[in-house]
């Protein structure tokens, strides 16, 4: 008997333990509460785009999931049980509304207090409080000088509060104190970026024959190391997240070309593959892939047929070595 209850608990630790793994969260699509607004030739007569828009971004902090519901100008924080949590309006905004990207900042205790938001139609950046959606400062605005922006892209914070800003029209990654000041430009090309826990920022440049380099800078702006990765036959990197151990995560179009899903490595210093996975992106979406810690998150959503089905964001398991 004894026997009969340790294998049915084992049965039973087995299947929490699946369940933990394959984390998910659905959210319906809509206008009202708690669901993600989406701009289609469903949801307004005159759309005139070259493609849909929907949420724009995702992120995956300490088990919780945020969305940025990129047209409803809102940030959203749902629990493990895809409860709502957190309902922050961005306000202030004219015109045609469409959030980019945004960036969690933490307090003292580790949770979320505020948010730096990408707003795409103005080029500017606002940083908005999590408890009231009160704005607390803001940067930027559209130019060509150091300080503003073309095209924000991609938004990171590190532990120190500094502000790390994507741009794809200005082919840099600007970063900016807590407050809003201007601290240096780093060239990119546009292959996303990520930080550690020290505060390093890890890119890839992409060299013709060589293929790509990663290359570390210190939180001072001083390039530490720059490792050859190779992988040459592979397009359109981007660096997603970075482990403990300064592995990178990136995604690739495949050789020979997107053909409905790319492939996502996990790749050491030694430019060793070490874990790979393919998925399908969802078309007309910025931040799709989540780094967690020994989790990856994707999101699926098809912003072309909503508001039939829903925003996704699902736990992607690695590819079994064979």
């Amino acid at each position: 008997m004894k026997r009969r209850i340790s294998a049915a608990l084992a049965v039973c630790l087995l299947a929490l333990s699946v369940a933990a793994n394959a984390q998910s969260w659905k959210i319906p699509y809509g206008s009202e509460k708690g669901k993600v607004a989406v701009y289609n030739s469903k949801t307004d007569p005159k759309f005139a785009e070259d493609a849909p828009y929907g949420p724009m971004a995702f992120r995956v902090h300490n088990e919780n999931l945020w969305v940025l519901d990129s047209i409803g100008v809102r940030i959203y924080g749902f629990d493990q049980k895809n409860e709502l949590k957190t309902d922050v309006t961005v306000s202030g905004l004219e015109g045609f509304k469409l959030l980019e990207d945004f960036a969690l900042v933490s307090g003292a205790s580790g949770r979320p207090e505020s948010a730096w938001v990408a707003d795409a139609a103005n080029c500017d950046i606002r940083k908005i409080s999590l408890a009231d959606g009160k704005e607390l400062l803001r940067i930027g605005g559209r130019g060509s000088e150091p300080g503003k922006f073309m095209q924000i892209n991609q938004l990171e914070v590190d532990a120190g509060g500094r502000l790390y800003v994507g741009d794809y029209g200005r082919t840099v990654i600007s970063v900016f104190t807590a407050y809003g000041e201007l601290v240096r430009e780093i060239p990119w090309q546009r292959t996303g970026f990520a930080l550690d826990k020290k505060g390093q920022l890890h890119l890839l440049v992409w060299r013709e024959k060589a293929g790509y380099f990663h290359r570390i800078y210190s939180a001072r702006g001083q390039l530490l190391k720059s490792l050859h990765v190779g992988l040459a036959d592979l397009q359109n990197a981007r660096v997603w997240g970075v482990t403990a151990d300064d592995s990178l995560l990136v995604s690739f179009v495949p050789a020979g070309g997107f053909k409905g899903s790319l492939q996502l490595f996990e790749i050491s210093e030694a430019a060793k593959v070490n874990r790979r996975l393919s998925f399908a992106p969802p078309a007309s979406m910025n931040r799709f892939v989540a780094d967690a810690g020994q989790k990856v998150f994707v999101a699926e959503a098809d912003f072309a047929t909503a508001p039939d089905g829903d925003f996704a964001v699902k736990n992607m398991e690695w590819e079994v070595k064979k």
